[in-house]
């Protein structure tokens, strides 16, 4: 579905004319009387508009049909009205029962305005403890209200969800002051950068990160409540029902669909985000050693030859054409620049240095198993990230036929690297709590398309529900 098939379009081109901070305040202006009142009057938002855009200059657009002469700011406002309507921003219409005329901003509307408001608001995004929530939420209700469970899942995904986005958000907002490090040449703007606004940030957003809502503090015990939740079918059965009542699904695997997706979500990100939380550790030491060090060379200018002839082939890479010109001018007048060498004995060869072979016991080799180990544990690590237990488990549904509850190596099918690497994932991981299968080796091998897989039989648990 385009876009277009739900907003008009010319829809954004307010944004795009000469008028468009005119129209910008317009729309702020609507989302604040939005914010507050119920029905917003036509009336009230004119007069308000008038005393906003009094004193500004105001072009006509093609199509309003009015004249510079009696261009008054109520006309003014109310040309900026009409263009909200034409464009699909608002509409007009009457409140039930009465004469009065209101503004109904269109839903799509809504959502542009908030975001308009948002970038045009300097104010720091405070961080909500995100991990906390979702293990206070998931622990509370698996101890106390479990009939609440499937609507803490879901809550739990929302609140994953968000986290992903904040740590993203994070790490990208880092990688922006790093960009102004190598932008800035002054030393009060560094100074600012750093010890009020990349400070703030860090308070607000990356300290509590770390401390008290610590994502590996918590994060060990959200994925245990989850795999208990997994591996408890009577649990289970009653969130199925759950789901049941709350959204209108076509049958209880439907909603199961759902319940183990959401779970299986949550673990993904839980099993990788210590890999974004670290990265994110990297960029902000990274920026704090950059920016000290710069501030440092900025203090400390080398004040003589050699840093004066810095200063000025900065100046000159940093200048137009014509302005180049004139440096290079003033350097041939002022300044001679001669290259000089020499020969000595040591420019024609290298002299040869004859040693005695000295002839000892060779040095023990010893085992040592660290890098090996190292090096097996991230690449678990990396199959966990690039396979994730959603993964597997789609992966092993999807070799069952319709209505197949077992399958043997026979009739599985592997037409590449990736097939492989699943089957054998699907096999080390199915003993563990939560999957919705289980695996059988048999005796023998067998060869599948090139690949030699151990005979065995896959079948699916049976899933029981309990009737109270």
């Amino acid at each position: 579905m385009s876009i277009f098939d739900t907003i008009p379009e010319n829809f954004f081109s307010v944004l795009a004319s000469g008028n468009k901070e005119i129209y910008v305040d317009a729309l702020m202006l609507l989302h604040q009387m939005f914010k507050y009142e119920l029905n917003i009057r036509v009336d009230d938002y004119i007069s308000s508009l008038i005393a906003q855009i009094e004193d500004k200059s105001f072009m006509l657009e093609e199509d309003d049909e009015v004249t510079e002469v009696s261009l008054t700011p109520n006309v003014k406002a109310r040309l900026i009205l009409n263009r909200l309507v034409k464009t699909g921003w608002v509409d007009k219409e009457f409140l039930d029962g009465s004469f009065i005329e209101i503004i109904t901003p269109r839903d799509y509307a809504i959502k542009v305005m908030k975001l308009l408001s948002e970038l045009s608001d300097q104010t720091l995004h405070e961080y909500n403890s995100l991990v906390f929530a979702t293990y206070s939420g998931l622990k509370q209700a698996k101890n106390e209200h479990q009939g609440q469970m499937y609507e803490a899942v879901l809550s739990a995904k929302t609140n994953t969800e968000q986290l992903t986005y904040e740590l993203k958000r994070l790490y990208h907002g880092i990688r922006s002051y790093l960009r102004r490090i190598q932008e800035q040449s002054e030393v009060n703007v560094l100074l600012k950068n750093h010890f009020e606004e990349y400070k703030r940030m860090s308070d607000s957003i990356y300290h509590p990160i770390k401390t008290m809502d610590s994502i590996h503090r918590y994060m060990v015990p959200i994925q245990e409540i989850l795999t208990d939740i997994l591996a408890d079918e009577e649990l289970m059965d009653g969130m199925r029902s759950r789901a049941m009542t709350i959204r209108k699904y076509e049958n209880d695997d439907e909603a199961g669909q759902e319940i183990i997706s959401s779970i299986d979500y949550v673990l993904d990100v839980y099993q990788s985000i210590g890999g974004i939380v670290n990265e994110i550790d990297r960029k902000h030491s990274t920026y704090t050693k950059s920016s000290i060090e710069k501030i440092q060379y900025l203090m400390t200018a080398d004040q003589s030859i050699k840093g004066k002839l810095v200063e000025l082939l900065k100046a000159y890479s940093n200048s137009s054409d014509t302005k180049r010109s004139v440096i290079v001018e003033m350097l041939e007048q002022h300044i001679r620049v001669n290259r000089q060498e020499f020969i000595d004995g040591k420019s024609l060869y290298h002299k040869n240095v004859r040693s005695r072979r000295v002839y000892s016991e060779p040095l023990e080799i010893t085992d040592d198993n660290t890098f090996s180990n190292a090096a097996m544990t991230g690449m678990l690590q990396q199959i966990k990230i690039g396979y994730p237990v959603a993964r597997i488990r789609k992966y092993v549904n999807s070799l069952f036929k319709e209505n197949e509850s077992s399958i043997s190596s026979e009739t599985i099918s592997i037409n590449n690297d990736e097939d492989f690497i699943l089957l054998i994932l699907a096999m080390v991981r199915a003993n563990e709590r939560g999957m919705d299968y289980k695996v059988q080796i048999n005796n023998g091998r067998l060869d599948r398309n090139g690949y030699i897989i151990p005979n065995m039989t896959i079948s699916k648990r049976e899933v029981r529900h309990y009737v109270e």
